[in-house]
C-alpha cells in the first residue's frame, strides 16, 4: 500500500512543455501542473492526478515526471534525482531514480544498514513499471546550478480526499488548483497538546520555496487560558519567544510538506471533509 496522497492540478504551461509531455487520453480532465526546483535543493513534489490514464490503464512514474528542463547525465551522482517515499509491506522505504540522457529515469539499486552491520540492497522496480497511484508522495533533488521547473500531468479527479497519516513522518499534500492556506483546510484527527507547548503537538514542515522549511505545530488551547489564544486553537501556528503566531504564506499548488505524527495512532487527512 502507498503511504501518501496528494492531488494538485494546474493547466497553463509553457509550449515546449507541451511538446515534450505525451498527451494521454481517460475518461477524466487531462492536466498539468508546473511545480518550481530551486538549484542545489530538494522539493517535495505531489502524485498530483488519478493513477488511471490512457484507456483506463494504470499511470507510471515514467509518465508523470517530465524530464524536460531537467538535468541529465550517464553518472547518477551528476544527474537530478527523484526520491520516492513508499511502503513495501510493513517495512517504509525510498526508491531513487535519476535523469539517465537515453532511458530517462532509471533506477538506483542503495544499500541499507540492517541488523549487526549487516546490509541489503533495495533494488527499485523501472520507471516504467512502478505504478502511480493515489497514496504515493516523491520529491526531486536537483544537482544543477540553474533554478528549473518540474512538469507533471495525468488526469483531475473530482472525488474527495482521504490520506491516511500513519504515526511518525508522512510526505502529504493537499489536492488544490493553487496556493492555499493550511488553516483553512479541515484539520479533523490533527493533535495538540492541552496547553501552549509544541513539544508533544504534531507537526508540519512547509518548504520555503529555497530548499529550507519552516516548521509549525498543531494548538490546542490550554483550559483556562486567556481568550487571547482562541484564534490560534486548532490551528498550524509558529512557535515563537512571544508564544504561538499564525502563519503568514501559502504553500503553492504542486508543492507538499511532511507531517510528523505524534499524537496517538494514525489518522485519515479529509481536507475537504468527510
Amino acid at each position: 500500500m502507498k503511504k501518501v496522497l496528494i492531488i494538485t492540478a494546474a493547466f497553463a504551461v509553457a509550449v515546449l512543455a507541451r511538446a515534450a509531455i505525451q498527451p494521454i487520453e481517460g475518461t477524466n480532465v487531462v492536466g498539468f501542473t508546473d511545480i518550481a526546483a530551486p538549484s542545489g535543493a530538494n522539493t517535495i513534489i505531489t502524485v498530483p492526478f488519478e493513477a488511471c490514464m490512457s484507456n483506463g490503464g494504470a499511470g507510471m512514474l515514467s509518465d508523470m515526471v517530465a524530464t524536460y528542463s531537467l538535468t541529465a547525465n550517464a553518472d547518477a551522482a551528476l544527474a537530478d534525482q527523484l526520491i520516492v517515499l513508499t511502503t513495501n509491506g510493513a517495512e517504509q522505504v525510498y526508491y531513487y531514480y535519476y535523469n539517465h540522457p537515453a532511458t530517462g529515469w532509471t533506477a538506483i539499486n542503495t544499500e541499507v544498514i540492517v541488523t549487526n552491520g549487516q546490509s541489503r540492497v533495495i533494488t527499485p522496480p523501472a520507471a516504467n513499471a512502478f505504478e502511480i497511484a493515489r497514496g504515493l508522495g516523491f520529491w526531486i533533488k536537483r544537482v544543477a546550478s540553474a533554478d528549473s521547473t518540474v512538469y507533471v500531468q495525468g488526469q483531475v479527479t473530482s472525488s474527495k480526499q482521504a490520506t491516511l497519516i500513519a504515526t511518525g513522518l508522512n510526505l502529504v499534500g493537499y489536492g488544490s488548483l493553487q496556493s492555499f492556506d493550511i488553516n483553512a483546510i479541515a484539520w479533523t484527527g490533527a493533535f495538540g497538546t492541552n496547553n501552549l507547548s509544541s513539544l508533544y503537538s504534531d507537526r508540519i514542515m512547509v518548504g520555503k520555496g529555497d530548499g529550507t522549511y519552516t516548521t509549525y505545530y498543531y494548538f490546542v488551547k490550554r483550559a483556562g487560558a486567556p481568550s487571547y489564544y482562541d484564534q490560534f486553537t486548532n490551528k498550524w501556528v509558529l512557535s515563537t519567544a512571544s508564544g504561538p503566531a499564525l502563519p503568514t504564506r501559502n504553500v503553492p499548488a504542486g508543492q507538499g510538506f511532511w507531517y510528523h505524527r505524534r499524537g496517538p495512532g494514525p489518522f485519515t487527512f479529509r481536507p475537504d471533509g468527510e
